[in-house]
């Protein structure tokens, strides 16, 4: 075979099944890392080879386990919530193959109702992470930075900065080379740091738009929202720290330092009166099952303030 699917599940349950099933269908060897091996994934193919980690590794480092010793020429990185079918898989493989300067490829994306989902990215920018984390959103500072990040305009085939990680076909030899994932990112921005040391190698990351898959997204976000806020942030900052010039790190760090703290409070504060609005709502009849979902908001937020605050705010 010349594609290995790397799976990273956590809690992942039927649907990391569901990805290992198409990477199978697709021609791939599949490795699965369950990162929560007390539970068992069900109905997985005996074709399958299953490990179980130790503890929670995280996506890069489960990601880089799942590599280990892979003898095919290319390394594909699936989320557990996305499957790739067999002509998605082959349009990413013939790329590669037909172009040694490439050495990522990534397809469209959709959920799985068929709604576009973002594929694409550019770099993050100080000024970007600034207007998305902290209080200077509320500003309306650094709008254009944060949009150009989010939204670069590719419809076609061709290189780009960042693809997003739910769905990456890696060349095995450049990933080796280039050191794998960076482990030290628990979960987020990842593959943004991949894909920025792969293309300061010298090799392009491309978006390939004849490939498509399917991701439905947030599947393990959503079962460990408050730990992975702090997360989210810790990884942002860990990006900016490894490619800034020091002079615009200290910079960020002292922007950040002051905006992160105000955007924290400001959204515990916005949550709380969200949860009594909808409890007051599911009161009276008018609207039922925000509750729980508001006051998750509110422990996440209270968490960024408290337990989290110095790991987020040490970087």
């Amino acid at each position: 075979m010349s594609v290995r699917a790397c799976i990273v599940a956590y809690r992942s349950g039927a649907r990391a099944t569901a990805a290992a099933r198409s990477a199978l269908d697709a021609g791939a060897e599949v490795v699965v890392v369950n990162n929560s091996p007390e539970d068992a994934i069900p109905d997985l193919p005996d074709a399958v080879r299953v490990v179980a980690a130790s503890k929670n590794l995280g996506f890069a480092a489960g990601s880089n386990l799942a590599a280990e010793g892979a003898e095919t020429d290319h390394l594909l990185f699936l989320n557990p919530d996305a499957t790739i079918p067999r002509d998605g898989l082959a349009a990413l493989i013939a790329h590669l193959d037909g172009h040694p300067e490439a050495a990522i490829a990534g397809p469209s994306l959709s959920r799985p109702d068929g709604r576009a989902q973002p594929s694409v990215r550019r770099d993050p920018s100080a000024a970007a992470i600034l207007h998305q984390y902290t209080a200077f959103r509320w500003l309306f500072l650094f709008r254009g930075a944060y949009r150009r990040y989010r939204s670069p305009e590719v419809d076609r085939t061709g290189p780009v900065d960042v693809l997003m990680g739910s769905v990456l076909l890696v060349r095995a030899s450049v990933f080796r080379d280039v050191g794998g994932f960076d482990d030290r990112y628990f979960m987020y921005f990842e593959e943004a740091d991949l894909c920025r040391r792969v293309r300061d190698a010298g090799h392009e990351v491309v978006f390939v738009a004849e490939a498509a898959a399917v991701h439905e997204g947030g599947a393990s976000a959503a079962l460990n929202r408050t730990r992975l806020a702090a997360e989210r942030l810790i990884s942002a900052q860990r990006y900016l720290k490894r490619f800034l010039t020091p002079g615009r790190w200290a910079a960020f760090r002292a922007a950040f330092l002051v905006g992160f703290p105000l955007r924290a409070m400001i959204d515990l504060l916005r949550d709380l009166f969200g949860l009594f609005v909808a409890g007051v709502r599911e009161a009276v009849g008018t609207e039922t099952g925000r509750t729980r979902a508001k006051a998750l908001e509110v422990v996440a937020d209270a968490s960024l303030l408290t337990r989290d605050f110095f790991r987020v705010v040490a970087g």
